[in-house]
C-alpha cells in the first residue's frame, strides 16, 4: 500500500484529487489523504505517517526544507494553467498590466507566450513565501492593475485592493503528479529492499566485512569485524589505526585496482588467524573504496572437518587408493596401470572379476585418482535389494509415491552422487525394468524420482562391477544390449588370486599381522616352506576366502606357531560325507546332496553365488562339492538327473 498526503491551497482542488484517485488504474494500491492548508501551516502536518507528500508552489518548497528525508512531489503548475488564468484576468478585470507572482516551474515560458499574445505581464518570483507581501506591493507600485498567483499571494493582493485571480491546477497536472509520486515511492521501496538485503547479507555473514573509502576511512562494518577488534567501534575510524597490518595491502589494491585474496594474518593480541581478501569497488571507472573480508581460518577448518565427517557418516567418500592395493605380481601391476589410465577419463568403467578380487577397492581407487575425487563416491550392491527397493534407492521418490514413504520424499543415489561416482556392484543381477530406467539415466543424464512429474539433471560417472559376462547375459536375453554398450566402455579384468601366486603368501602374512593388531596379540611364527601349501589351493573366493583362511588358522593354531598341518586343515576343512554310511542329523534332512545341489543350481540358472546362498553354504564349499560330485557349471543347470 502506498500512503500519500496531498497538501492543497484551496478546497476545489480536493474534489479534483478525489476524482483522479477514484478513477486511477492503481487505486487499490493507493491510500491518500487530502488537507487544505496554506504555506504557513505546513510545519504542523503529520507527514511522517506517509510514504510521500504532494504539494505545490511554496508549500512544496517549505516541506522539502523541513523534511529533507521525505519525498516531496511538487504539483508543478503548467504553462497552460498560467496562460489560461492571465486571459481570464484580462477579460474579467479589464487589466492592461498583469503581475504573475509565485514559485512556478513554467513561469517564464508562460510569460513570454502571454506577451506574444498581446498581454503585458511582469514576473515576481520571490525565493521564499515571506517575501510575497513585499513583491505584491512592488507590483502595485510598478503599475500592475491585477495579479495572478497562488493562494498566499492572493491574500496580500486583496489587502491592497488589487484584483486577483488564483492559478488553478488542472486534472492533467494532478494525474501526472500522482503518477510521479507512485513511481517515486515504488523506486524508494525497491531501493529499501536492496539496501536491507545487502545489509542483511553483510551483518549475517560469519566473516568480518569492512568497506574502507578511498581516504582510508571505515564506512561500513559488520558485527564480526567489530568482534575481531575486541568489540571497539570501527565506523569513521582510520584503517591504518585500527588494523594497521591490513593497510599496506589496502593501499596496494587501491593503487592497482586488482583484487588481493588469500592473504593470511594473525590478529594482534589474539589467537585468531584470518584469511583476508581485498576487493576494489569501482564506480564509473573510479575506485571509490575497498571491501575487506576477513575469514577465521579456525572456523573454516572446523567446518571442513564437519563436512568430511558428515560425508563419511553417509558413506559418500572413497577411502581407498591404488596405494592400498597390496601386490607383488606383474599381472596386478599391469591391471593397476590400466586402471590409472582409465581413471583420468570421464567414460564409464566396468570391473569384471570373480567374487573377492577387490572390485570395490579398484572402484574407490579409480574415483580417488579421477577429476571427480572431490565429489561424492556412492556405492550399492545391486544383488542385495529386491527390485522395488533397488529402484527407490537409485532414483529416490516423492512423498506419497507409495505406502511408507518418508516425509518430504527421499533423494536417490544418483542425486547423491552428483558431481562424483556411482559404483554399481553386481550389475548383472538387476532386472530388465531397472535396466531400462538405468539406461535412460545414463543416456539423458537426468532422472525422475518415483511418483514425480519432473526430471532432475545429474552429472555422474558410472563404475559397475560383475562376476559374469553381461555380453553373455545379453545373448540370453537377460540384459539389455544397449545398456551393455553404455556400461562396458572401459573394461578391466581383475585377476583371481590363483593367477597371482606371488601375492598369496605376502597377503596371507599381511592379514595375519592385521589379525594380531586387532586382537592385540603376538603374531604366530610360521616356516616359509609351510606356506607353499597355500599355492596348491584354488581360492575360489579369492582374497575374501583368504581372509577366512587366516581367521581359521588363527583359531586352529596351537600356541605361538602355525604348522603345516594347521594350514592344511584351514584351507581344506572336512566336509560332511553324506555317502559314507555314517548317519547324521544333516543326512536326515538332506537325503541326496548331489540332487540338492543340482536343483539349487538349476533354480539359480547356474549362478553359483546365488545357489550357495540358497543352500546356506560358502561359495567355495559349493565349488568343492561340485568338484567332488563331478558337476560342471554347464551341466549343473540342465536338470535334476
Amino acid at each position: 500500500m502506498i500512503r500519500l498526503l496531498f497538501v492543497v491551497p484551496y478546497p476545489e482542488l480536493e474534489h479534483i484529487i478525489d476524482y483522479i484517485l477514484r478513477n486511477h488504474p492503481e487505486r487499490q494500491r493507493i491510500w491518500a489523504k487530502v488537507l487544505v492548508r496554506s504555506v504557513d501551516e505546513v510545519e504542523q502536518l503529520p507527514v511522517r505517517d506517509f510514504d510521500a507528500v504532494i504539494a505545490r508552489g511554496y508549500s512544496a518548497r517549505q516541506l522539502q526544507l523541513n523534511y529533507p528525508q521525505l519525498p516531496v512531489i511538487d504539483m508543478v503548475i503548467s504553462g497552460y494553467d498560467i496562460i489560461r488564468t492571465v486571459m481570464d484576468c484580462r477579460e474579467a478585470c479589464g487589466a492592461k498590466k498583469i503581475a504573475i507572482c509565485g514559485f512556478f516551474g513554467k513561469l517564464y515560458e508562460a510569460a513570454d507566450l502571454c506577451r506574444a499574445l498581446g498581454c503585458e505581464v511582469e514576473i515576481y518570483s520571490p525565493d521564499t513565501y515571506q517575501q510575497l507581501e513585499r513583491n505584491v506591493e512592488e507590483a502595485k507600485r510598478n503599475g500592475c492593475d491585477a495579479l495572478i498567483g497562488g493562494f498566499s499571494s492572493g491574500k496580500y493582493a486583496e489587502k491592497l485592493g488589487l484584483p486577483f485571480r488564483l492559478i488553478r491546477t488542472g486534472e492533467d497536472t494532478v494525474l501526472q503528479t500522482l503518477n510521479e509520486a507512485v513511481r517515486t515511492v515504488d523506486e524508494i521501496h525497491k531501493e529499501q529492499i536492496r539496501s536491507e538485503t545487502y545489509k542483511t547479507i553483510i551483518y549475517s555473514s560469519k566473516n568480518g566485512i569492512l568497506f574502507v573509502d578511498h581516504n582510508g576511512i571505515i564506512k561500513v562494518r559488520n558485527h564480526t569485524a567489530r568482534v575481531m577488534n575486541n568489540g571497539d567501534s570501527l565506523i569513521n575510524r582510520r584503517l591504518k589505526e585500527v588494523f594497521p597490518f591490513l593497510y599496506p595491502l589496502y593501499r596496494e589494491t587501491l593503487n592497482s585496482g586488482k583484487e588481493n585474496a588469500g592473504k593470511i594474518f594473525k590478529l594482534p593480541g589474539s589467537q585468531m588467524t584470518v584469511s583476508v581478501s581485498f576487493t576494489p569497488v569501482i564506480v564509473n571507472e573510479t575506485i571509490s573504496g575497498i571491501v575487506i573480508m576477513m575469514t577465521d581460518v579456525t572456523q573454516v577448518q572446523k567446518l571442513e572437518e564437519q563436512i568430511r565427517r558428515t560425508l563419511s557418516e553417509k558413506g559418500l567418500r572413497a577411502k581407498y587408493t591404488f596405494d592400498d592395493i597390496l601386490h607383488e605380481s606383474e599381472i596386478m601391476n599391469k591391471t593397476i596401470e590400466t586402471a590409472k589410465r582409465y581413471a583420468v577419463s570421464e567414460s564409464n568403467v566396468i570391473l569384471v572379476g570373480e567374487t573377492g578380487t577387490g572390485k570395490e577397492l579398484f572402484a574407490q581407487s579409480i574415483h580417488n585418482a579421477s577429476n571427480r575425487r572431490k565429489g561424492p563416491f556412492v556405492a550399492i550392491n545391486c544383488a542385495a535389494l529386491p527390485e522395488n527397493l533397488l529402484e527407490s534407492e537409485l532414483f529416490g521418490y516423492v512423498e506419497g509415491a507409495f505406502t511408507g514413504t518418508a516425509k518430504g520424499g527421499k533423494m536417490g543415489l544418483f542425486e547423491q552422487a552428483h558431481g562424483g561416482t556411482l559404483f554399481l556392484d553386481e550389475i548383472g543381477e538387476i532386472s530388465m525394468a531397472i535396466q531400462t530406467r538405468l539406461l535412460r539415466a545414463i543416456q539423458e543424464r537426468e532422472i525422475r524420482r518415483i511418483g514425480d512429474n519432473k526430471v532432475i539433471s545429474v552429472d555422474v560417472r558410472i563404475i559397475s562391477a560383475t562376476n559374469k559376462s553381461i555380453h553373455q547375459l545379453a545373448d540370453n536375453g537377460l540384459f539389455r544390449r544397449d545398456l551393455v554398450y553404455r556400461l562396458d566402455v572401459l573394461r578391466i579384468f581383475l585377476p583371481p588370486l590363483r593367477q597371482r601366486e606371488q601375492d598369496i603368501q605376502m597377503l596371507f602374512l599381511r592379514l595375519l599381522k592385521q589379525m594380531g593388531r586387532e586382537q592385540n596379540r603376538p603374531v604366530p611364527r610360521i616356516r616359509p616352506g609351510d606356506l607353499e601349501i597355500l599355492g596348491e589351493y584354488p581360492f575360489a573366493g579369492n582374497v575374501r576366502e583368504l581372509h577366512n583362511v587366516v581367521e581359521r588358522v588363527w583359531a586352529l593354531r596351537d600356541g605361538d606357531v602355525i604348522t603345516r598341518a594347521d594350514l592344511a586343515a584351514a584351507v581344506d576343512p572336512p566336509d560332511l560325507d553324506l555317502e559314507s554310511g555314517k548317519e547324521s542329523a544333516v543326512e536326515m534332512y538332506l537325503p541326496d546332496e548331489k540332487t540338492m545341489i543340482r536343483q539349487a543350481l538349476a533354480q539359480c540358472r547356474g549362478n553359483q553365488t546365488r545357489a550357495a546362498r540358497l543352500l546356506g553354504i560358502d561359495r567355495s564349499t559349493l565349488w568343492r562339492k561340485m568338484k567332488k560330485y563331478g558337476l560342471r557349471q554347464s551341466e549343473a543347470g540342465t536338470g535334476e538327473g
